[in-house]
């Protein structure tokens, strides 16, 4: 059995000061240790500081809230925007206290594992031990690198898959932007602009958006609101998917169709996994018909010529673009990979072909990697619901209220959670670590590890009809 001992003297390393961060940071003070986190940048937030203005909640926030600190009276949107997200984000870690604990400016560049008790061949048993880890640091606001080695015992990497490394595509050769006349960016590099800096990049532009996910719509509605008709904003799409025009599709709170566990019962269709479901920002669909905002479906590649984009396989002439927005998400696996200063806990973080992105047990804890746990990685239908339970499971196992099981068994458990992830999610979106339809079941199983009831309603029909949400794990 593996058992890591919380002696509360442990130096524990948290990796990123956004949501993840912050609420792993706030689990582990709860269980008397002093945590360090490091966050690249000047300010908290993750993810939510690299988003445009106008991007909104995917989810109401009664699902998107902590437990234990609930939005304020005065936001009374049921899908809050960036800015009301981030003042809530900040007021959550002053009334905890956790800017003491934050190293602003300090970049992680890498994770070196030293214990001369172990062979290097990830065959160990024990978690924990007298092994240590060594997180080199750098100050981003200095000219001339500073680079600093902490000494810790845990760590614990919070950088999230949207994070750090843009994910660009690979063009043909002399089709890439350099053949482009016009100006080629990505998706993160407009989300830094303040929204009249946004205003005036696009405007009288013939804007074109590679990505149909939560960005690249948000950047489509933005580019038509400026240019209208006159001058549409076209949107390549590689796989269509599900997306609803909001959280209420036939007047129904979406929750009671899917949040519940009742709907855990049912497999969801068609063809493409339900994990790929989003919403659309309001109006969207108004803007695809008056023609301000066009999209053209299962592009499956392009490259670029001198007037615009050229489509693959397509008998068609050069979409004609000034601007080109590559909302094509983002790699945070090849960051989080290349953390490790060690080829093996790469190879172990990469997976296989045939296996999901970074393997781990409780989307979590990776089996052969000690003293260290990732959270925030893996999605969900509220990534800030599950990094809460995630970090409340992983401050118990901290403080040593419950044992891992062996090795082999996680391996175990990890390969059946990558069977279903193959058989109901479409192409290779498995890859990406989601425990999207089935997130009821996986607190479950959390909530066992830590000796918590899994019913946490009162009733056998609220227990089965009512959506669960971040109040019902409270305590």
């Amino acid at each position: 059995m593996a058992h890591f001992e919380g002696r509360k003297k442990e130096v524990i390393a948290i990796i990123g000061g956004g949501i993840s961060g912050l609420l792993a940071c706030k689990y582990c003070i709860s269980k008397g240790f002093d945590p360090i986190v490091f966050e690249s940048e000047s300010s908290i937030g993750g993810v939510w500081t690299k988003t445009i203005g106008s991007t909104k909640l995917q989810t109401p926030k009664p699902v998107y809230q902590f437990s234990d600190f609930p939005w304020p009276d005065s936001v009374t949107q049921v899908f809050p925007d960036q800015q009301m997200v981030l003042e809530y984000i900040e007021s959550y870690a002053r009334h905890f206290d956790l800017f003491t604990h934050i190293h602003f400016n300090s970049k992680v560049l890498s994770l070196n594992f030293e214990d001369s008790s172990i062979s290097g061949d990830g065959e160990w048993n024990l978690w924990g031990g007298k092994g240590k880890w060594n997180v080199t640091v750098q100050d981003t606001r200095t000219i001339s690198p500073q680079i600093q080695i902490y000494q810790v015992d845990f760590v614990v990497v919070c950088v999230g898959r949207f994070s750090q490394v843009p994910n660009m595509p690979e063009f043909p050769q002399n089709k890439g932007p350099e053949a482009f006349e016009g100006e080629v960016i990505h998706s993160m590099d407009y989300s830094k602009m303040d929204s009249s800096t946004a205003t005036n990049f696009v405007k009288g532009k013939q804007v074109a958006v590679v990505g149909f996910q939560k960005s690249g719509m948000d950047i489509a509605m933005e580019c038509s609101t400026v240019n209208g008709v006159e001058r549409p904003c076209t949107v390549l799409i590689r796989t269509p998917h599900w997306n609803l025009p909001d959280y209420f599709p036939w007047g129904l709170n979406l929750g009671y169709l899917f949040l519940n566990r009742f709907s855990e019962l049912m497999v969801h269709k068609p063809g493409e996994g339900f994990l790929q479901i989003s919403l659309v920002p309001e109006g969207f669909y108004e803007r695809v018909e008056e023609g301000s905002i066009k999209l053209i479906k299962k592009v499956e590649s392009f490259g670029f010529s001198k007037e615009g984009i050229v489509l693959e396989g397509h008998a068609t002439e050069p979409i004609k673009s000034d601007l080109v927005i590559l909302a094509t998400g983002f790699n945070g696996l090849d960051y989080l990979k290349h953390i490790f200063q060690s080829k093996k806990y790469q190879e172990f973080i990469a997976g296989s072909d045939d296996s999901a992105a970074a393997p781990l047990y409780r989307e979590c804890i990776h089996p052969r990697i000690p003293q260290l746990a990732i959270i925030g990685f893996s999605e969900s239908i509220s990534n800030l619901h599950t990094s809460e339970i995630r970090c409340r499971w992983l401050g118990e196992l901290l403080d040593g209220k419950f044992m891992l099981p062996s090795i082999k068994v996680m391996e175990k458990d990890i390969a059946e959670w990558d069977k279903y992830k193959k058989r109901y999610s479409y192409r290779k979106y498995y890859r990406r670590s989601c425990i999207g339809a089935l997130h009821i079941w996986y607190n479950d199983q959390l909530c066992k590890d830590m000796g918590w009831n899994p019913k946490r309603k009162k009733g056998l029909w609220a227990e089965w009809f009512e959506p669960y949400g971040p109040m019902d794990y409270i305590g």
